[in-house]
């Protein structure tokens, strides 16, 4: 029940004043263990264990992964953990390979691979049709979809998932083949799904959610965009839109 009373109290008015998330919350957030990020006590451990072994490194070995995973600090255990939990979530955490560089808050970069459905490219964009739960951030999309891989001018590809309203994926592929995922702490493109009322549609420019972008250009920009995407807040956001996490 505490933890519960926790993720209520937190995410109370997440949305009104994200970073009034108070101290003390993001002190007691939990940060996953080894045994939790691979799901030990499930019947999904073999899988989750080749995943996560195979994204943090090249050695394939579980006992070397787990001490790489024990240097990371909370919250680069945090953070990864959740990518790896809502990507797992959304059925294509086998095109994710290692992870390229260091980890931040939020996101990382990594190296796509192929899978039995096809590249990561192509896996997203088979989900980007008009009842997908992602839209490709391409002018074809929509001015509004196009406009969202703005602020990633080395992403030659990306997407963005439509059916979310907080803590949203975007993906993007760069030139050199590594690709980076992070969340969105609130989702423009989340259109599949939203509320009427918060949607904006312009014929043959697109459609967007209007309370979504304003909380987006309000919170996500600047000095402020640090408070907002940490683990811990993205923790809070996650436990509410119901993803089934490993902590």
């Amino acid at each position: 029940m505490h933890l519960l009373a926790l993720r209520m109290n937190a995410t109370r008015n997440l949305a009104e004043d994200p970073v009034g998330l108070p101290a003390h919350l993001i002190e007691t957030t939990p940060v996953p263990t080894w045994e939790q990020v691979t799901r030990a006590d499930s019947s999904s451990h073999e899988q989750m264990l080749d995943h996560v072994t195979r994204i943090l490194g090249e050695t394939g070995n579980a006992k070397d992964e787990r001490e790489a995973w024990n240097l990371f600090p909370d919250c680069g255990r945090r953070s990864i953990a959740l990518l790896i939990d809502k990507i797992y979530n959304e059925g294509w955490l086998d095109a994710v390979g290692r992870i390229s560089g260091w980890p931040w808050d939020g996101g990382f970069f990594f190296e796509p691979i192929d899978t039995n459905r096809g590249t990561l490219a192509e896996v997203l964009d088979s989900n980007s049709h008009s009842r997908g739960s992602y839209t490709a951030c391409n002018a074809s999309k929509g001015l509004f979809a196009y406009l969202s891989a703005r602020n990633h001018p080395g992403w030659r590809r990306s997407w963005m998932e439509n059916d979310t309203a907080t803590a949203a994926l975007h993906i993007g592929v760069f030139e050199s083949g590594v690709a980076e995922v992070h969340f969105d702490a609130f989702n423009p493109l989340f259109t599949n799904g939203a509320p009427p009322s918060d949607l904006v549609r312009v014929p043959l420019v697109g459609s967007y959610n209007r309370r979504l972008f304003n909380l987006h250009r309000r919170w996500e920009h600047g000095k402020r965009v640090s408070a907002v995407r940490t683990s811990a807040y993205l923790y809070h956001l996650l436990a509410r839109e119901g993803v089934p996490l490993s902590f």
